[in-house]
């Protein structure tokens, strides 16, 4: 289950926060794939930092004493500076040897930057093979919603919206908070499906993997300022 924590860490390299003051509406709201809103919140802002919580590997907890600040917002693109150290958790080995040196500093922790889509609406990453926009969640969606992507080789990518809170029932920190739970399926030999927690307030919260033999591994993600 090790691996897990590998492609726990890959991903998170891509889809690190978002947060929201208010949802806005826009002319394309019923496009699940364009998202407008407010560009200029807390979370996007050039500056803020944050953290992963450690990675829980089917019960085992590893730390990869990472972080993430904000270099730059263009628009609604923000630039994010992302920092980790693979090199004390067992069985990630192989894994940090197959990230490019260029991604890495020269004690050998990784460092590099990524970027994703904030607004006051959702979050969108554009890491699929054709790096078009993917929304990962809206804000005001319902139970249901599916965020597809068709890619240029054939293959369709699909988000579902699958639990959205009434009530403050999710774990966060020190306190229980609302979340939107989107399910997306997986390409990845062995991987079942991929779990996104996000909200209103915090913006994405735990990301979690889900393997065909049932083991999981997840994590929380922590903003400085939202």
């Amino acid at each position: 289950m090790k691996k897990l924590a590998g492609y726990i860490f890959a991903i998170l390299l891509t889809i690190l926060l978002t947060s929201c003051d208010k949802v806005n509406s826009s002319d394309d709201k019923n496009d699940p794939n364009v998202i407008g809103g407010e560009t200029n919140i807390p979370l996007a802002q050039t500056g803020n930092t944050g953290s992963t919580g450690n990675v829980y590997v089917s019960g085992n907890s590893y730390d990869i004493n990472s972080s993430f600040a904000v270099t730059n917002n263009d628009n609604g693109i923000a630039t994010i500076r992302v920092t980790a150290d693979l090199s004390q958790v067992p069985g990630l080995e192989a894994f940090n040897n197959f990230i490019p040196s260029e991604m890495k500093d020269d004690s050998g922790r990784i460092n590099t930057e990524v970027r994703l889509k904030i607004t006051s609406e959702g979050i969108q990453d554009f890491f699929n093979k054709d790096r078009k926009l993917h929304t990962i969640v809206k804000y005001d969606c319902n139970v249901g919603d599916q965020y597809k992507l068709s890619k240029s080789d054939g293959i369709t990518i699909t988000r579902t919206v699958t639990a959205k809170s009434t009530t403050d029932d999710t774990p966060y920190s020190f306190m229980y908070i609302k979340a939107v739970t989107v399910e997306q399926d997986s390409r990845v030999p062995g991987i079942k499906k991929f779990i996104y927690k996000a909200n209103h307030r915090f913006g994405l919260v735990y990301f979690e993997i889900v393997a065909e033999d049932g083991s999981s591994a997840g994590t929380y993600i922590y903003p400085a300022n939202y």
